[in-house]
């Protein structure tokens, strides 16, 4: 999906609408540091968020929050070093601050029901199933019963939910209807609610496919 950039200019400065992901993450400049998600325009889009090495003087970033932001920016004077930035980048307005709601999916939740099977539980400890999802990531793990998963969080807007198959390990049990039911539930999920500390995965038609209660 196409973002037009909103760009004003004034001689050699020049002013761009941006928008700052709730999340920083890890990256490589000069060395390793974290980045800015960023994208441009007016509209936030579905396209990838684009990463941002350099810093944004006066923006006082709080995590957990998506941004909406003017940024003002200016040539710096020569000389500039090889490796940094040509260009200074300022804050002139914060247009909008809101909470993300994708990462209300981060925790570590216990498997109540998936499809009819209740409270089901490990092969060989006989304890609660267990996932653990981290939004900021986008990676989940748990325990199937028999073997573990872990995979990739491919979308998750805060109510769409979409799973990579992920990686498992290959152990057979006697019993797998646990696992087999946990293994189409993640693969079937296209959404979710949050209610009461309880998390319940959603297929295209929002039907439940499993409850997971958290765990702290």
């Amino acid at each position: 999906m196409a973002v037009a950039t909103s760009c004003e200019k004034e001689g050699e400065t020049q002013t761009e609408t941006w928008w700052i992901n709730s999340v920083r993450v890890d990256c490589v400049g000069v060395g390793p540091m974290t980045c800015y998600q960023i994208q441009k325009g007016e509209k936030l889009g579905d396209e990838e968020w684009q990463l941002f090495y350099s810093s944004i003087k006066g923006f006082d970033y709080e995590p957990g929050h998506i941004y909406r932001i003017k940024v003002k920016i200016t040539d710096k004077e020569a000389p500039v070093p090889a490796d940094a930035s040509s260009k200074n980048y300022e804050l002139e307005e914060i247009l909008s601050k809101e909470s993300d709601p994708s990462l209300r999916l981060t925790n570590i939740w216990k498997i109540v029901k998936v499809g009819g099977i209740e409270n089901p539980t490990g092969f060989k400890n006989k304890e609660a199933l267990t996932f653990e999802f981290d939004a900021s990531k986008r990676t989940y793990v748990g325990n199937m019963g028999c073997n573990s998963v872990r995979g990739e969080i491919t979308e998750n807007n805060g109510e769409k939910l979409v799973l990579g198959p992920g990686a498992s390990t290959r152990m057979a049990c006697p019993d797998m209807s646990a696992e087999q039911a946990i293994t189409k539930a993640l693969t079937d999920t296209r959404g979710y609610t949050l209610e009461n500390n309880q998390l319940y995965l959603l297929n295209e038609a929002g039907e439940t496919l499993m409850t997971f209660q958290a765990v702290d």
